[in-house]
Formats: structure tokens, sequence, C-alpha cells
């Protein structure tokens, strides 16, 4: 916060002192490997010429408990803050946005270059209770000073100083080190694009544990500077969408703005000139629950690389622009680009199946038989000096349209293919995007799909239908680790389901391995694998452990009195944990004997210091995840 007040002053009496500060940013926590409580935390920011942080030696790290529940919103008061030093600072290479000889695009109102910093430390966590809560903590940094004004879809941004947040799991959960890496990207290097063409962008995402990794947009965030109301306390608030814009209508064009959640690939065919602010989260996943999210912010701005001419790619029948058409047999139709050129006029070829049609060299062509029909065109006297129309798929005739059944599918499954004849119709219905079907997005129940040949000229229309049952996937509410007493009955079941055959394997101490709720009596620690299939076939299976626990004798009092008798803490038993942890804390709460294995046992003493008779309080941990064993000790002299 010392640094939000020190920028404060600086803004006052500079208010040109930085443009557009940042392009990209986002926040990377990582497990140090091998090590104990130690972690590597990276700051990468994507920086214009002209940007303030591009010579900041090091970057403020601020520290903060998830109380806000995965929200940024609001009043942050932090509990933690520490530096990162600049490692690395580079000019990015990008991609060359060119047209017809005029160069790469370089003034966009002023030349912008983009440099990458990077700033990155090791450290050791300060406040362990903190980050070792339930809903873990979070990692946060904002900039020296706000946007430059010029964003389209935010009149806010302007006012804004950009929040970049990481959420992270607890380091400790159940008394046991939870370690976990943050979602790390790699570079991004393109920043601009063409207005009206299709662009894609792969965020390359990658995660060090295997977590599962979900790709979304977000609403960006920022600190108010002028709300800030003590030097520990940040007020966060959400940037303000401009008319027409949204989380997920960041970017106007057909299609827009979009990202997928699987692949973290980003596509949009901009309709619009700008300058954009785009929030993107990604959400990472173990064992199906949410347990962090890094925001990346990005900013990209569409210019128009062939500001002679925007070509109308699209081929019309009649008045209207089409992709696909279906025709009677025996019928004609008539395909045109009413695009305008400039004289010397181009020139012009028809191919059908990607096969020239000879003869087929003006700006419409008539046509009777099936296939698709593609318009070329060359030497244009302006820039692009080519390009090729939308494809146009064309069917004819029919009897009828027919579809292929689909069999049973579980919630869990991928999308499948839908297959209908003849070509060129239109599927329809629950779960469905183009010609699949996702039961996912379906959800479970019966589904009709249907398959549309719709009418042309005196065609009539034709729907087929079918059925699809999506079943949901049986469910199985296990525990990953059981203890039990030896040759003592344990129940280690699930909740049953209609309709649903279980099995468990191996049979070991099982009274039935086709219940769902078997009892186990086991005599040694076994791991048990239970498989659920329902009617449909769907299949889940889960494991569950039975570790045994040996008992141990626990003294609540010994007597160091140097009589020979009773003058250590004996713990019978202890010697079959060889990796047992026991801990002893005096009136105060301070460790004063701490040991891994319990081979010397405690005396009373600390470094050869006598500790007073009183009563000292103990941990004891047998194995890495079995319950803790705590209580009172008496020492007697």
């Amino acid at each position: 916060m010392i640094r939000l007040f020190q920028v404060i002053a600086l803004l006052c009496c500079c208010t040109k002192a930085f443009g557009l500060s940042v392009m990209g940013s986002h926040l990377e926590w990582q497990t140090v490997p091998g090590s104990s409580g130690q972690y590597k935390v990276r700051l990468t920011l994507y920086l214009d010429a002209t940007s303030g942080e591009r010579e900041q030696p090091q970057q403020n790290i601020y520290l903060f408990t998830n109380d806000r529940h995965w929200e940024t919103s609001g009043r942050w008061q932090y509990f933690g803050l520490f530096y990162l030093d600049r490692i690395s600072s580079r000019e990015l290479e990008q991609d060359t946005l060119a047209c017809a000889g005029t160069g790469p695009w370089e003034d966009f109102e002023g030349q912008r270059h983009v440099f990458v910093n990077i700033y990155e430390k090791t450290i050791m966590l300060p406040d362990l209770p903190k980050v070792s809560s339930d809903e873990g903590f979070v990692i946060a940094w904002h900039g020296i000073g706000p946007r430059d004004g010029k964003d389209s879809n935010s009149p806010d941004a302007a006012f804004m100083w950009e929040w970049v947040t990481t959420f992270i799991p607890p380091v400790i959960k159940n008394g046991a080190a939870l370690r976990n890496s943050s979602p790390v990207i790699g570079n991004i290097e393109t920043f601009f694009m063409c207005k009206g063409e299709l662009a894609t962008i792969q965020l390359p995402g990658t995660d060090h544990d295997g977590d599962e990794l979900k790709y979304r947009l977000s609403k960006p965030y920022g600190v108010w500077p002028e709300k800030t109301i003590s030097e520990d306390v940040l007020i966060v608030d959400d940037m303000t969408w401009g008319p027409g814009y949204s989380d997920q209508n960041q970017m106007h064009g057909s299609p827009p703005l979009a990202i997928d959640e699987n692949t973290g690939l980003i596509t949009v065919k901009p309709s619009e000139e700008g300058q954009y602010f785009i929030g993107i989260s990604i959400d990472e996943y173990r064992n199906g629950q949410k347990i962090g999210s890094v925001s990346f912010y990005y900013t990209l701005t569409v210019v128009d690389c062939n500001q002679q001419q925007v070509w109308d790619k699209n081929i019309y029948k009649d008045t209207t622009a089409v992709q696909t058409l279906a025709l009677c047999e025996g019928s004609e139709a008539t395909l045109t680009s009413k695009q305008s050129f400039p004289d010397p006029q181009p020139e012009f070829q028809w191919t059908k199946n990607g096969k020239t049609i000879w003869g087929a060299n003006s700006q419409s062509i008539t046509i009777s038989e099936a296939g698709e029909y593609q318009l070329l065109i060359t030497k244009i006297n302006g820039c692009p000096d080519s390009f090729d129309s939308e494809t146009v798929r064309v069917s004819v005739g029919s009897s009828g349209a027919e579809m292929d059944s689909i069999p049973p599918i579980c919630d869990t499954a991928l999308p499948i293919a839908l297959h209908a004849t003849p070509p060129g119709g239109t599927f329809a219905g629950a779960g469905v995007t183009g010609n699949t079907f996702d039961p996912k997005t379906a959800g479970e129940g019966a589904h009709e799909i249907q398959y549309v040949i719709e009418g042309a000229e005196a065609c009539p229309t034709f729907v087929a239908k079918r059925e699809v049952i999506v079943s949901e996937t049986p469910a199985l509410d296990l525990v990953d680790v059981l203890y039990a007493s030896r040759d003592n009955p344990i129940p280690i079941g699930v909740k049953d389901s209609l309709n649903v055959a279980y099995l468990w394997t191996p049979p070991d101490y099982l009274n039935d391995v086709t219940y769902a709720n078997p009892t186990s009596t086991p005599s040694t620690g076994i791991t048990y694998t239970v498989t659920a299939t329902n009617a449909y076939g769907c299949v889940a299976s889960r494991n569950v452990q039975i570790r045994i626990i040996e008992s141990i004798l626990i003294p609540d009092a010994f007597t160091p009195n140097k009589d020979g008798i009773n003058e250590t803490w004996e713990l019978k038993g202890i010697e079959g944990y060889p990796k047992c942890r026991v801990t002893i804390y005096n009136r105060w709460g301070e460790v004063i004997f701490h040991s891994t294995g319990y081979q010397n046992a405690f005396d009373g003493t600390v470094a050869g210091a006598l500790q007073m008779p009183g009563v000292y309080a103990y941990k004891i941990r047998l194995t890495e995840n079995s319950p803790e064993l705590t209580g009172a000790l008496t020492l007697i002299r």
C-alpha cells in the first residue's frame, strides 16, 4: 500500500507520465521442487513502449485471505506484502499486418512496440495460519497508473488501475501439506488483428500438477485510488462495460470474441476497429472441485488492414446471402457475388468441389447440380489483391430425410457425430451444435433430435426425428481413506441407487462383493475398488483404502527426577510407526520438543535445560494421513 500512496503523489504532479500501462498481465504461483515451504512467484507484464512499468526494477505483490469466495469486488485488506525483482525485459516479435506492399502496421495513434517484463522471487510464506484457511488465499498486483482512456468497450478503464489476482488453495489442509502450483501461461505474441478477418489466438495454459484447466471470459477489475482509505486497504471494483458490451460480449464480431472452455483457443472476427480491454480467467480443478483461479488481462487492438475496401465475400441467391442451398431435381438457381470493384475489373473463376468450372468467368453462375461452389477473385486493383468467396453447399432433390438411430449415451461421454441423409439439412435439439450432440449440454433424460431439409422452390420440407436417452453416470460418494482396528468390522459402502450393479474387488474380508454397502473385517491394510454400472452401461469407479491403526500407550505423566524410574515419557508401541511426528508445547503454545520418529524419548529438558514441572500439551500423528492424537502431559519432579 506504501507504493500505492507514492504513485498517487507521482500522478498528481505528472498526469501524462504514463500511457497505456499494461497490455497483458498474469501472476503465477509455483511450488519449488524438493523444498519445504518455498514458493516461486512470477509476474508477467506485456507493456507498450510508453509504459511507466517498463523501467520498474521491482513490483509489489499483496497477500489476502480468500474470504471473498472468488469474488474480487470490494474492500481488500492485505496481511502480507513482498517484492518481485525484474529478471528479464525484451521486445516481442509480432506478426506483421501487411496490405498490398504497404508494410507492417506501426501507427495506431502512435507507434506501438510491445515488451514483456518478467518479475520473479522465491519466498517463504509469512503467515502460515492465514494461508492454510479452508478458503485458501490470494496473491494480487496492481499497476502504477490508469489506462489511456481509449478502450472501446469500457469508459471506466481510464480511472482504474489494473488488478490482477491468482487464487490459491490452502498450503495445509487437514493437517497435511497441500502442494499446488497455479496454471502457467506461455508467451502471447498477438496484440493486433484485422477488422473483418477471422483471428485465432491460442492461450497457452499448462498445469504442472496435472490439474484440469477451464478457460472463460470474465469481467476485468481495477483499484480505485481516490477511494483509498488506509495504507493496508485497497478498494477494488468491477469495470463498467460500455453500451452493447458485457462479460460474454467483450468484442463485437461475427463470430464475437469467445474462448474455448477446454483448449483456451480465442476466436473472433471483429466487426469494429478500436482498442479492447479483455478479461480472461483460467480456473483450476482437481477431482472435479475448483481449487484455484488465475486472472489474465489482455489488450487487443483491431485495425482496418484494408482501409480502401471491406470485401463482401458472401454469395447471394437473389438478395439473400447463402451458404447452403437445396434444389429440387430439374430446377436451377443463379449464384452471384454482389461486391463491386474499381476498374480495371478483376478476374473471376468459379469452382465446384475445388475444381475449375471451365468458362465460368463472371460474377454469376447458374447451377443445377449438387456440390460445393466458390468464386475466386484475383488481380484486384487494391488490397488485398485476391480473395475467395464463402463456399455454398448445394444439395439437389430428395424423397425425404432419414437420420441414423442414436444409442443411449452416458452424461460424461464425449460429443458424438450425428448422421443423416441427404446432406445439406440442419440438426436441432437439446445439446446439438452443428452436426454433433453433446450429452453434457443436453443433460439427463430423453431428448428429441430433428434433422430438417428445408424446402426449396417447389420442394417440401422434410423432417426426420430420433430420440436419444442420456443416462446419468452412477454417483459414488466415498472417502479415500478409512481407518480400522484389526479384525473389527467396518462399513465401506456407498448410497445404493436403483438399477445399478456394484462389484467390489478384491473380495478379501468382505461379506458380499455385490452389495452397495458391504462390510469389511480386515486383518491387514487393503485398498478396494468399487465399480458401479447402470442399466445403460454407464460406469463409474472409485477406490477406498483401509488402514489398520495399532494402538499405542500414552502415559499422562512422568517423573524425570533422576531416581531411575519413569525418567522419560515412554510411548509403548510407537516403535511400529518410524515416521510418526511427536510435538510437545508449553503453556504459552511454544514448541519445546518435536521429533520425527521417537527413537529418543522426551526427558523433560530442552537443549540441556530442565523444564519446569507442570502441564504440557502434546500432538502425535502416527502416519501421514492418520488422525492426530492430542492430550495433556504432566511433568513431575
